[in-house]
């Protein structure tokens, strides 16, 4: 029996390294292919740089938060991580039903994805919520530290000084996870301030139709990047888009179905929904289902990519109010 345990015991101990060893072997592959098809540019530069600095600063709090909780009593330490625990499976179960609103599954609304987009599609949200009581719990124990009566009770002066040096030890531990935890929340916190004040609607190129249909030259639209225009249709302006997809063009309103005319914008490979932060893959553009744009027919004449205004118009009318 006693042999038997021992080789249980040696199994887990290998599948928990092995477990662990994959997990580490996977995000270790996956950051050596990012960084790998970055090139040296400034660009790439920077990229470089801020990947270093992240990493720099991923170690700096994890080795502070360990060695400042390190004699936390384990009650206390499972209350705050199961706090973060929940918070993860909040996050998950938001994007659930974002995933199934957009799909079609679960009825949605303009001001449900309004609520429920960006913060499915900003993870920084729950970065800040985890960073926020991780330091929550180091500002407690600190200073629950600061009134530790275990000195007080000490057999000897020895003992009491060894013990208020271990003290000190684990509250400037404490403090420092504390001020690496606030300091990564400020900078992504600024940084997300920085991209929203910098993502103003893109502009859109007026163009005026020649009798009932709409000609632009396939060799003005074919470079890859989002393409905005608006035109006068029946004593409305409508906005539409045009990208240059792998098999031909996107063509389709600057809305959609659930969303309204709230419009995109480029980020990338990605088209994104400026009102809920849907990544749009582009080859999907003028298909429908979830928060594609609204698709609008169109076809090749010669040089040209022509759109019907009536088109148009119809397509306008499935735009929600």
């Amino acid at each position: 029996m006693e042999a038997y345990a021992e080789r249980a015991g040696s199994a887990a101990g290998w599948g928990i390294f092995l477990f662990v060893f994959l997990m580490v072997l996977r995000e270790g592959a996956e950051l050596a292919l990012i960084l790998r098809a970055v090139e040296l540019s400034s660009e790439g530069l920077q990229t470089w740089i801020g990947t270093i600095v992240g990493i720099a600063a991923a170690v700096a709090v994890g080795l502070f938060f360990f060695k400042g909780t390190l004699r936390v009593p384990l009650h206390r330490f499972f209350a705050a991580t199961s706090v973060i625990l929940m918070l993860v499976g909040f996050q998950l179960a938001l994007t659930g039903i974002h995933e199934l609103s957009e799909a079609r599954w679960l009825p949605s609304s303009k001001v449900e994805m309004a609520i429920l987009g960006p913060i499915v599609r900003n993870e920084l949200f729950f970065f800040v919520f985890i960073f926020g009581a991780a330091t929550l719990l180091i500002l407690r124990e600190w200073q629950a530290a600061a009134h530790d009566k275990n000195a007080r009770g000490a057999v000897n002066d020895a003992e009491k000084r060894l013990l208020e040096s271990q003290n000190r030890r684990q509250r400037r531990w404490m403090m420092a996870a504390a001020v690496a935890s606030l300091t990564v929340i400020l900078v992504l916190t600024a940084d997300f301030i920085y991209a929203r004040a910098n993502s103003a609607p893109p502009a859109a190129q007026p163009i005026d139709a020649a009798g009932n249909i709409v000609r632009l030259p396939v060799g003005e639209v074919q470079d890859g990047s989002l393409h905005l225009f608006t035109v006068n249709a029946g004593g409305q302006s409508l906005r539409f888009m045009i990208i240059k997809k792998p098999n031909g063009w996107g063509v389709a309103l600057d809305a959609c179905r659930i969303c309204g005319a709230e419009g995109y914008r480029q980020d990338g490979q990605n088209v994104i929904c400026r009102h809920c932060a849907s990544a749009i893959y582009i080859p999907s553009i003028g298909d429908q289902g979830g928060c594609n744009p609204i698709g609008v027919p169109s076809h090749l004449d010669g040089g040209d990519l022509v759109i019907d205004i009536s088109a148009l118009t119809i397509a306008a009318k499935e735009i929600p109010q």
